[in-house]
């Protein structure tokens, strides 16, 4: 008397393992460069609040001073914790167009390439303020507006 056996299959087979593997590299392939660029801009919060802090602290230093700074310790700003992305330095003074009362730049290497991030407060002569995004692409030089880092 014979018996039969009946071949149980068990796992997945090759093909079934590359379409997966297939599969998944497709998702990434979309999905990094998404999260590289969430990462970038979650990086980029960090240039903007010290600028905002900045004008806050260059307020309170005009009122009591009738004057603004271009020194950061003078003014009260040590960020704690201390900025890890961007470097922040301030200009007094600047010609136009329009003139303007102080300028704080905040700049950061958030990328691979040599392209700088940079965020820029203007307070105005007329006492109008804005802080604008941009980039030095070259990583020296003049903040260019309306550019990614």
């Amino acid at each position: 008397m014979r018996r039969s056996r009946v071949r149980e299959t068990r796992g997945f087979t090759l093909v079934e393992l590359m379409i997966v593997v297939g599969i998944i590299g497709i998702i990434a392939a979309f999905a990094i460069p998404q999260f590289q660029n969430f990462l970038k801009k979650a990086k980029m919060v960090e240039g903007e609040t010290a600028l905002t802090e900045i004008k806050r602290l260059e307020d309170h230093y005009f009122a009591e001073n009738l004057q603004y700074s271009s020194n950061l310790g003078t003014i009260g700003y040590n960020p704690s914790p201390p900025l890890k992305y961007y470097s922040v330095a301030i200009q007094l003074n600047g010609a136009g167009p329009p003139p303007f009362l102080y300028q704080a730049i905040a700049t950061a290497n958030l990328g691979k390439g040599p392209a700088l991030d940079a965020w820029v407060l203007t307070w105005y002569t007329d006492g109008t303020s804005n802080i604008q995004h941009g980039c030095i692409p070259t990583g020296v030089g003049a903040v260019q507006f309306g550019c990614t880092g």
